[in-house]
């Protein structure tokens, strides 16, 4: 099947996310408890039709903690299969390195209530208490990708029964045994 084979007005439909990974100068990750989603996770959202991923971001950051970070180098890309359960369409998601903040932009921190519950300021070694283990994976990509100067592609596949297989690449190439391959049976946002 070409392009052109799929009728007009019938082309998939993708979900496009941006996310910051954000750190305080001690390299705790700061994250948000969102109203929609289990866990701690970055902030950040759905691009709106009219934004680029990069400009969400900024959006997202002023309406979920109160000011606007500006999105560094892009550290991974991930995909999410649609979720019948919840209707949700397959998405694309985009993890900025959003920098650390300074104390200043801490005491500032104002949340959106109608969106996110809390935030919070955690160790790495924290991750699997306080999220999901599909966004611990998620979340130590990015940090790895922002160690080592590089960029990284997950994929969220669908398995024969019905849970969820996640495929880490890194430029096309296999990652670190411990990321490559993980079998999960909760979603993935």
């Amino acid at each position: 099947m070409t392009h052109s084979d799929i009728p007009h007005g019938q082309q998939p439909r993708t979900r496009v996310g941006a996310l910051l990974l954000l750190t305080d100068p001690e390299d705790h990750l700061v994250l948000i408890q969102p109203r929609y989603k289990e866990g701690l996770f970055l902030v950040g959202g759905a691009r709106h039709e009219d934004e680029s991923p990069r400009e969400a971001a900024r959006r997202e950051s002023r309406e979920e903690i109160g000011f606007e970070v500006v999105p560094g180098r892009k550290l991974l890309d991930y995909y999410s299969p649609p979720n019948p359960k919840s209707g949700a369409e397959a998405g694309l998601n985009y993890v900025y390195d959003g920098g650390q903040l300074t104390e200043d932009q801490f005491d500032s921190i104002t949340l959106a209530v109608d969106e996110v519950l809390a935030w919070d300021r955690i160790d790495e070694s924290q991750l699997d208490h306080f999220t999901t283990e599909p966004h611990a994976v998620i979340i130590r990509a990015a940090l790895e990708a922002r160690q080592l100067n590089r960029h990284f592609d997950l994929e969220f596949a669908r398995t024969a029964r019905g849970g969820l297989t996640l495929l880490h690449q890194i430029d096309g190439h296999d990652a670190v045994p411990d990321l490559q391959v993980a079998r999960h049976t909760k979603g993935v946002a």
